[in-house]
């Protein structure tokens, strides 16, 4: 099963560290929302690699993402054409 990284809004929010968005090798996959103060995953971006798993939970010690099967993500969004999805 391909699994892709998922962030804990609540956890990642609580640190503000966006980490996570400076070290992931695939540009425009994880993303920060000033608004809600976390980061989030451009599900069809994610290549798998789990780079930004390693960073958040051995360098930043936070442990606000994980690898889950790409069917498991809850609020998950996708790039298009017009551009980023309207998040409130």
């Amino acid at each position: 099963m391909y699994k892709i990284a998922q962030v804990d809004a609540a956890k990642c929010s609580a640190t503000n560290c966006r980490l996570c968005t400076l070290y992931c090798p695939e540009p425009n996959t994880l993303l920060y929302d000033e608004k809600r103060k976390t980061t989030f995953v451009a599900i069809d971006r994610c290549k798998g690699c789990g780079a930004c798993v390693r960073i958040c939970t051995d360098i930043a010690k936070r442990s606000c993402i994980k690898m889950v099967p790409v069917g498991d993500v809850q609020n998950g969004f996708e790039m298009s054409k017009y551009g980023f999805p309207n998040k409130e």
